[in-house]
């Protein structure tokens, strides 16, 4: 068994990739959000839209990942449960690598395995790209692609998440735990899944399974 999980709004409370946009984009980032929400955009074209408005140094963001992520309680619990019971934990995240890897290192895990945007710095802002399990550029189901390769590498899945990017990839699981705004989705999709508040409360529900 694998567990998918996401980042933004899951692993942790909060929403890094849409604060940092609050405070570092230089342009209309909002209506590309918008266009995503929307339906005219998929989540990796907006982030590799959006990003490019963000000029700052990437030491500076990473600090600033550091300083404002507010972790859900029992997630560093809940993945040594993992470890010690040989469920592959796994994240798979729209996000990017250099707000992401940060936040792993402050809460003592920078080894979890981790798919997610990467990015390159220059003076004409963040240059996002996603990249399949055969490191193919890809610019939509980055998330059901890892879900289908993971599939392969150890059967029953587990997805975790918490909103519209998640949607896609949690249908093709085999458990679903839910927060946010996912719970909606999938219930106007007609997709079960189990709702959870925080990994002490995931933890209780993933060893009844």
């Amino acid at each position: 068994m694998i567990i998918q999980c996401d980042f933004d709004g899951t692993i942790i409370k909060n929403n890094l990739s849409i604060l940092l946009r609050e405070n570092f984009a230089r342009g209309d980032w909002r209506k590309i959000e918008s266009d995503y929400l929307h339906g005219r955009l998929t989540v990796e074209q907006s982030n590799k839209l959006q990003f490019a408005l963000v000029k700052e140094p990437e030491e500076r963001l990473r600090e600033f990942a550091r300083r404002h992520f507010d972790l859900r309680p029992g997630f560093v619990e809940f993945v040594r449960y993992c470890q010690e019971s040989a469920i592959q934990f796994v994240i798979v995240s729209s996000g990017l690598d250099f707000y992401i890897e940060p936040v792993l290192e402050e809460i003592g895990l920078p080894d979890l395995e981790l798919h997610c945007g990467q990015t390159s710095f220059s003076g004409n802002g963040i240059d996002v790209s996603y990249y399949d399990p055969e490191g193919n550029i890809v610019s939509e189901g980055f998330k059901k692609k890892y879900l289908a390769w993971l599939r392969k590498r150890g059967g029953k899945i587990i997805y975790i998440g918490d909103g519209l990017s998640d949607l896609e990839a949690a249908r093709q699981a085999d458990h679903i735990f839910a927060t946010g705004s996912l719970l909606d989705l999938l219930s106007n999709a007609s997709v079960n899944c189990n709702r959870f508040s925080d990994f002490h409360d995931l933890l209780r529900q993933v060893r009844l399974l």
